[in-house]
């Protein structure tokens, strides 16, 4: 009995093993090649990773952006499970949809205001700036979120960058915007 228990235990250790190391393996005879002439070709689909369609440097990419954005503009972030739960709870808060209109008339998260801003701040126009300002209404203490459509959209950075400047102290960004809301079937709402 304890010969079939020790077995088991040997048995299952090896297939962790096997299972945990065999894309490390790859990775790491990758890395050992200095020219990567003679190391063997890696399929995307082997490696662990976040994408499902091995654009991992894509990932990385826009989270490196966004992480940098945030630095730059000291907001906050929130997630879309976490935003869900503030809209279902139904609290005070101001949702800026910085999409162009077109965008959010098609779909908008609930409750959420259109005030379209270009992607960069140099693109910003005073009477942009002066709308934006004005979605935000006079509580500069209010909880502001704004999204766009994507993590690697800028709009939404804009937006928080605006709102910070403006002197609102409660500004927060939604990184994953209508895209992820409508990715994890949230409802949205379209213009009436």
């Amino acid at each position: 009995m304890k010969l079939g228990k020790l077995f088991a235990v040997t048995a299952l250790s090896a297939l962790l093993l096997v299972g945990c190391g065999g894309a490390g393996n790859k990775q790491a005879s990758n890395q050992a090649s200095n020219d990567g002439a003679d190391a063997p070709k890696v399929e995307m689909k082997d490696l662990p990773g976040t994408s499902r369609d091995g654009s991992e440097v894509e990932i990385e990419m826009a989270s490196m952006k966004l992480v940098k954005a945030v630095e730059e503009g000291k907001y906050k972030l929130i997630s879309t499970e976490d935003l869900k739960k503030k809209v279902d709870a139904k609290e005070d808060m101001i949702i800026v949809d910085t999409m162009p209109a077109k965008s959010y008339d098609k779909n908008h998260i609930p409750g959420a205001v259109n005030a379209e801003l270009p992607v960069t701040m140099e693109e910003v126009t005073p009477e942009q700036k002066e709308a934006f300002i004005k979605a935000l209404g006079t509580d500069k203490n209010k909880e502001i979120i704004l999204y766009c459509g994507f993590v690697g959209c800028e709009r939404s950075h804009v937006g928080a960058m605006i709102a910070k400047e403006a002197g609102f102290t409660n500004v927060i960004r939604h990184p994953g915007g209508i895209g992820a809301w409508m990715e994890a079937q949230f409802p949205v709402e379209a213009a009436k």
